[in-house]
C-alpha cells in the first residue's frame, strides 16, 4: 500500500499534507513524499478457504486414525493446527513495515521503520527496476556510485505501479 503526499518548502518542517494532483502543476516547487506500508489487511477469501481446507484436512485424517488407535496423528494435527494459529496471530500483532520517499530539490530522502534515513543528491539520480524472475521485481534509485532499494515492503503489483510515480517525480527534478 501507498501513499502520495506532497510538503510546501514554505513549512519544511510542517507534515507533508495529502494532495489529490500528487506531482502537482508544472512549476509548483512541492516536494513529492511516497509513503509504502506493508499490507496488513484480513486474509483474502482464498486464503480462508485453504485455512479452511487445511483443517477441515487435519481433521479428517486425525478422525480415521484415531478410530484405529494411532494417537500420534491426531496429536501432530493438534500441533499443526495449535502452531498455524500462533503463527497467523503473531503475524497480525507483529508491525507493518514503513518506507519513506521524499524527493526534494536537491536530495531524495529515504526513511525505513527502524529511523535510518539516507539521502542521494538528486543531479544523477535514476530508477533502476530489476526483475530477476517474474515474480521478483527490486527497486532502485541510484546516483553516482551510491544506491538505495526502497519498496520492499510492496507486493509486486503496488512495485509496478510506483515505477511510473517515480519516474515523473525524477523527470520533474530541476535540471532534467
Amino acid at each position: 500500500m501507498y501513499e502520495i503526499l506532497r510538503r510546501s518548502h514554505e513549512r519544511p518542517w510542517a507534515p507533508p499534507d495529502a494532495v489529490p494532483d500528487a506531482l502537482g502543476a508544472q512549476g509548483q516547487a512541492t516536494s513529492l513524499v511516497l509513503r509504502m506500508r506493508e499490507n496488513r489487511s484480513q486474509i483474502s477469501r482464498d486464503g480462508r478457504a485453504a485455512i479452511t481446507a487445511l483443517a477441515v484436512l487435519f481433521m479428517g485424517t486425525t478422525l480415521v486414525f484415531a478410530f484405529k488407535g494411532l494417537w500420534l496423528v491426531p496429536l501432530f494435527s493438534i500441533a499443526a493446527m495449535a502452531t498455524l494459529t500462533f503463527a497467523l496471530d503473531r503475524h497480525a500483532r507483529g508491525q507493518a513495515m514503513i518506507e519513506t520517499l521524499e524527493f526534494s530539490e536537491l536530495l531524495v530522502r529515504h526513511r525505513d521503520r527502524a529511523g535510518r534515513m539516507v539521502e542521494l543528491p538528486t543531479f544523477w539520480l535514476r530508477l533502476n527496476a530489476e526483475q530477476r524472475t517474474p515474480s521478483d521485481l527490486r527497486l532502485f534509485l541510484r546516483s553516482g556510485k551510491r544506491q538505495i532499494e526502497f519498496g520492499r515492503c510492496l507486493s509486486l503489483d503496488e512495485k509496478r505501479a510506483v515505477v511510473p510515480i517515480v519516474e515523473a517525480a525524477i523527470a520533474r527534478l530541476p535540471g532534467r
